[in-house]
């Protein structure tokens, strides 16, 4: 197990093992949190540190950790798409993994991604294009046009100014 993602923590590697095998303990968030905050590699990760199962099981708490340090936001999203993935794979797979509920998409959400992509698509672009030119991920820009993200005026903002065109909102 290589440790250079631990180059600031004095903590031996049969802790190291024990948290990551073990959910249950306190320190598992926090460290796994840390993990995916220093390390690019999935397989590495999923293969020599935490199981794939684990990962899933665990992902919202891990996201929420890790959104308390702002300079993770990159690292979230990139994660939050390897999450994505294996999910679908462990499905595949048949595992079944148990998460609370996930809450319907708001309307409001819903209406703003739709309109979004509808500038998108008059604009004959991709989302790949709009993400470079957002200097967000590609994946960023899906949830937002599935609904599934709560962006700021800010960001609606940037949409609407490199997309050109108009959003209408009705509240009720």
């Amino acid at each position: 197990m290589k440790r250079d993602w631990l180059w600031d923590r004095k903590i031996s590697d049969y802790k190291v093992k024990h948290i990551l095998s073990n959910p249950e303990d306190n320190q598992f968030i926090p460290l796994v949190s840390l993990l995916l905050a220093r390390k690019n590699s999935p397989s590495e990760v999923l293969k020599e540190y935490i199981s794939p199962l684990n990962f899933c099981r665990f992902w919202p708490r891990i996201k929420r950790r890790m959104r308390k340090d702002s300079w993770n936001n990159p690292r979230i999203e990139f994660w939050q798409a390897i999450y994505e993935t294996v999910l679908e794979k462990l499905k595949k797979k048949g595992v079944s993994i148990k998460l609370r509920e996930q809450k319907r998409p708001d309307t409001l959400f819903e209406e703003i991604g739709s309109q979004v992509k509808r500038l998108r698509l008059q604009k004959s672009m991709t989302q790949i294009d709009l993400a470079k030119k957002l200097n967000i991920s590609q994946q960023m820009v899906s949830r937002i046009e599935k609904g599934g993200e709560n962006i700021s005026l800010n960001t609606l903002r940037r949409f609407i100014t490199r997309l050109g065109g108009k959003i209408r909102l009705e509240i009720e």
